[in-house]
C-alpha cells in the first residue's frame, strides 16, 4: 500500500487519515473508522481489504472527475467518452449517446477486449526491444565519445602545427625581407654616391677643351649611367615583391562558419528501432505530442558579410531563389540569388537599388524564367535571363497596398489591406483585378494549396482556411500556439514557425495533431519555403545569415 493513499471521504472533509480498505460500492479508499459507516447503511456497502484491489481498479471510477458527486451513467459515441449528466447538458447535446449499460452490452465476447491485449502485449514487447536497444545505444555512445576525443585530438593537433607552420613562414619571411631591404638601401647608398660624382664629372665638362678627352668622358659616364638605371630598375621592381606571408582578413568568419557548419551537421550516434505496429500506434492517433520528429541531415547555406537572406522560393527540386538584401557604403541593394542545391553554386544579381516599400517577405516565380516581387502599389516581375526588371505590373486601386503574391496556373495573385480589411486579388499583366477573395482581417501569413489559402494572424492563436468559392472556417487553434506564426502548406500538413521559440511545428490537416518538427536545428528563423513535389522545407535562420535546407519525408 502507498503512504499516500488516505481515505477519499475524510478528504473530502479536509482531513487525512490513512486508507486500508476500499468500497466497491462507492469505488472509493476508505479509513477504518468510515468503513463501520459503510457497512451500516440500509443496504450495507461491500468493504474489502485494499491489499486485495488491483491498482487498476483503485485507478478506476464512476464518478465524474469534472463534475463532484455526478456519477458517469453515458457514453458519447462521437468523443469516445464516458460522461456523466452534467457533462452531457453542457457539452454532448448533439451528440450521439447511449446508456453505459447499452454500451457495455457485448463488450466481453467483442473484439475490442482481445485487440487492447494483443496492443498491450505488443508493447510490452517494444519496451523491452527498446530497453535493449537504449542499453546498446549507451554503450556505442560511449565508444564514440572516445572516438570522437581521439578524433578532436588529431584535429587539434593538425590545426596547431598548421598555425606554427604558419607562424614560422610569418617569421621566415620577415627576416628575408628585412636582410633583402638591408641589401637593396646598402645598394641604394652606393647608388648615390655613383649618381653624385658622375654628376659633378658632367657638370665639369664644359670646362675641358679638348674634345677628345670631352668625348671619352662622355661615353664613361654614360655606361656607367646606363648600368646604374638599370640597378634602380631592379631595386623598384623588389618593392612590390617584398612582403610577409598574410592571413586573409576573413579568416575568422570563414573559421567561424566552418565551425557553425560543423556544430550543426554533427552526425549523432543512432540505434535504428522497430515499429511496433499499427496496432500499438492506434491509441496514439488523438494525442497532441511535442516530441520531435527525426530528420534527414540539412544542407546550409550562407549569405555574404555585406548581405541577409529574406523570403525564398523553389524554382525546381533543384533549385532555390532567394532575396538578398546588401549593404555596401550605406547603400542599400536588394538583389536575387539563385543557389544550385546538388553542387551550391549560387549566382546573385542586382534588381533594385535604393529601393523604398519593397516587401523582402515574399517571392514566387511566374515561370522558369521570371519571378515576382511586390512594391507596395506594384509587382515587379524580374527576367532571370537578363538579369534585370523586365515590367511593373501597376495595382488598379491605388488605395489597396500590396503584402503578398503567388502565381498559379500562371494567375497571379496579391493580398492587399485595404480600409481595415484583407482580400486576395486575382489581376491580370496589365494589374486590372479580374476578382477578389475576401479574408478575415489581421492575415499576418498565408499559403495557397488546392484552391484553399491558410492564413495565420497578428492577433490571434489560430489557422484559418477560406476555400475559393468564399467558405471560411477554422482548421487549428490552440491557445498555446504564438500569434505571427509563418505558414507553408503541403498536401495533408501545415508547417508553421514560431519565431520566439526557435520551432517549426507540424500539424496533420486531417486528426490536427501538432508535433515538434525543428527544434534545435534553427536559430532566429525569419522565413520559410515548401517544395511540394520534392518535400523540401527551406528555412531562413540567424536573422537571415544562412539558409538551411530539410527533407521532411522519413
Amino acid at each position: 500500500m502507498a503512504t499516500n493513499e488516505v481515505c477519499a471521504g475524510c478528504l473530502r472533509d479536509n482531513e487525512e487519515e490513512i486508507a486500508v480498505l476500499w468500497c466497491n460500492d462507492c469505488e472509493e479508499l476508505v479509513c477504518r473508522p468510515c468503513s463501520k459507516v459503510h457497512r451500516r447503511f440500509a443496504i450495507p456497502h461491500d468493504v474489502v481489504d485494499i491489499k486485495h484491489i488491483p491498482d487498476v481498479n483503485k485507478a478506476l471510477s464512476k464518478i465524474c472527475k469534472d463534475h463532484t458527486g455526478q456519477k458517469l451513467f453515458f457514453f458519447c459515441v462521437n468523443h469516445d467518452k464516458i460522461v456523466c449528466p452534467a457533462c452531457l447538458s453542457e457539452l454532448h447535446k448533439e451528440c450521439n449517446i447511449n446508456h453505459i449499460e447499452k454500451a457495455a452490452k457485448g463488450i466481453k465476447d467483442s473484439s475490442a477486449i482481445h485487440d487492447l491485449k494483443e496492443r498491450i502485449h505488443n508493447q510490452k514487447g517494444v519496451i523491452e526491444k527498446v530497453k535493449e536497444e537504449y542499453n546498446e545505444l549507451s554503450s556505442q555512445i560511449g565508444q564514440d565519445k572516445e572516438q570522437q576525443h581521439e578524433r578532436l585530438k588529431q584535429l587539434r593537433s593538425t590545426i596547431e602545427d598548421r598555425l606554427n607552420q604558419l607562424d614560422k613562414n610569418i617569421e621566415t619571411h620577415y627576416n628575408q625581407s628585412v636582410e633583402k631591404i638591408s641589401s637593396s638601401t646598402e645598394q641604394l647608398k652606393s647608388l648615390a654616391r655613383t649618381t653624385q660624382a658622375n654628376l659633378q664629372d658632367i657638370e665639369k665638362a664644359d670646362t675641358e677643351e679638348s674634345e677628345v678627352k670631352l668625348f671619352h668622358l662622355v661615353k664613361h659616364l654614360d655606361t656607367s649611367q646606363l648600368s646604374d638605371e638599370e640597378n634602380l630598375q631592379c631595386l623598384e621592381n623588389e618593392i612590390s615583391s617584398l612582403s610577409i606571408q598574410k592571413i586573409p582578413e576573413n579568416i575568422i568568419e570563414k573559421v567561424d562558419a566552418m565551425f557553425y557548419e560543423f556544430s550543426h551537421d554533427t552526425q549523432t550516434t543512432s540505434c535504428k528501432g522497430q515499429q511496433s505496429g499499427n496496432k500499438a500506434r492506434q491509441s496514439q492517433l488523438r494525442i497532441h505530442s511535442d516530441e520531435k520528429q527525426p530528420l534527414h541531415k540539412s544542407r546550409t547555406f550562407y549569405a555574404d558579410v555585406s548581405s541577409t537572406f529574406h523570403a525564398c522560393c523553389f524554382i525546381d527540386e533543384n533549385t532555390i531563389l532567394i532575396i538578398e538584401e546588401q549593404l555596401i557604403d550605406m547603400s542599400k541593394k536588394l538583389n536575387l540569388q539563385i543557389i544550385e542545391l546538388k553542387d551550391g553554386q549560387a549566382l546573385s544579381f542586382m534588381v533594385l537599388k535604393g529601393y523604398h516599400g519593397t516587401c523582402y517577405d515574399t517571392i514566387c516565380t511566374f515561370d522558369r524564367n521570371n519571378a515576382l516581387i511586390v512594391g507596395q502599389w506594384c509587382v515587379f516581375v524580374i527576367d532571370m535571363e537578363l538579369k534585370k526588371v523586365a515590367r511593373t505590373i501597376k495595382i488598379g486601386n491605388k488605395l489597396s497596398c500590396c503584402k503578398w503574391v503567388t502565381c498559379i496556373e500562371s494567375q497571379i495573385m496579391i493580398l492587399c489591406e485595404h480600409s481595415m480589411c484583407h482580400f486576395i486579388s486575382w489581376i491580370d499583366y496589365n494589374g486590372k483585378s479580374l476578382r477578389t477573395l475576401d479574408l478575415p482581417y489581421g492575415v499576418f501569413d498565408l499559403d495557397i494549396n488546392d484552391k484553399i489559402v491558410y492564413c495565420t494572424f497578428s492577433n490571434a492563436n489560430h489557422v484559418t482556411y477560406t476555400t475559393f468559392s468564399g467558405v471560411n472556417n477554422t482548421c487549428y487553434t490552440s491557445l498555446d500556439l504564438r500569434e505571427r506564426c509563418k505558414i507553408a502548406v503541403g498536401d495533408s500538413m501545415i508547417f508553421l514557425l514560431e519565431r520566439d521559440r526557435n520551432s517549426v511545428y507540424k500539424v496533420d490537416i486531417t486528426t490536427k495533431q501538432r508535433s515538434v518538427f525543428l527544434k534545435d536545428e534553427i536559430t532566429n528563423p525569419t522565413h520559410m519555403s515548401f517544395d511540394r513535389k520534392s518535400k523540401q522545407l527551406a528555412v531562413t535562420c540567424d536573422e537571415g545569415k544562412c539558409l538551411k535546407i530539410f527533407n521532411t519525408c522519413f
